[in-house]
């Protein structure tokens, strides 16, 4: 996988810095559709963004942000379905995060092309021996003062070429020296390492893809897991430029679009 280009360091250090002198002003008019296992994601997350549980009145290209967390592909709205490649394309950034319901085991097949790792089976939520994940890209700024605990549970996924890597599984990666003993025993000392995490650019649009359960981890007493999501929503909302249509105000203080 490649390395942090110049051009997303400096976005970091610009998003860093904006922040730090207008905090009220992080993803200020944004909207963050979290859909599946929303639990871990306040809707303060971000101060001056709002998060959504559903698309309602807005359009896919409103969000800012779109998160598939542990949810299947099958279990997405048509819209959002149908709707992945264009909202890329106008510049939206995705986070797809894992769970049983995700990656392969999710069906994700379907959108195999947006993805910043590559599927190997369409059961791939595995089992492993608990070790750290480590980071590739210390100075990526969603890894900032973020420390990882050991994950046991995550998708076997490949690396896929042209994506940034920045963090992964500390074992051999699953199915390539983990998983093959008898009654599928986990047994480890794999010779590959396993992405954890990764980004890619789709078109002007950003994937960052996490391949353990976020969730899970968030809500299971992970010190630094309420940072990691912060730095996460905050990162991508910078690269977004989607905001909501404006809307008018009728008569009885309702809003519709312009």
């Amino acid at each position: 996988m490649s390395r942090v280009s110049p051009f997303r360091a400096l976005v970091g250090v610009l998003v860093g810095l904006y922040l730090s002198l207008h905090p009220a002003a992080a993803g200020a008019a944004k909207l963050i559709l979290a859909l599946g296992d929303d639990s871990y994601i306040p809707s303060n997350a971000i101060q001056g963004a709002e998060v959504k549980r559903e698309l309602g009145e807005y359009g896919l290209v409103e969000f800012a942000v779109v998160i598939l967390s542990n949810v299947s592909y099958g279990g997405l709205p048509a819209a959002v379905q149908g709707g992945l490649s264009e909202y890329l394309n106008r510049g939206g950034s995705l986070l797809i995060t894992g769970g049983p319901n995700a990656y392969g085991s999710g069906g994700y097949r379907a959108i195999a092309d947006i993805l910043p790792f590559e599927i190997r089976a369409e059961q791939d939520w595995r089992a492993a021996p608990f070790k750290p994940v480590i980071p590739l890209q210390p100075g990526h700024p969603i890894l900032e003062g973020v420390t990882f605990r050991t994950v046991g549970s995550f998708y076997d996924l490949n690396p896929k070429p042209g994506a940034v890597e920045i963090a992964q599984y500390a074992g051999g990666g699953l199915g390539r020296g983990i998983g093959g003993g008898p009654g599928g025993a986990v047994l480890g000392g794999g010779t590959f390492q396993s992405p954890m995490i990764a980004e890619r650019r789709v078109g002007p649009g950003t994937v960052v893809g996490v391949a353990f359960d976020l969730g899970q981890e968030a809500r299971s007493g992970w010190a630094d897991g309420s940072r990691f999501v912060r730095n996460l929503l905050t990162y991508l909302l910078a690269l977004s430029p989607l905001e909501p249509k404006p809307r008018e105000k009728e008569q009885g203080g309702d809003e519709r679009k312009r």
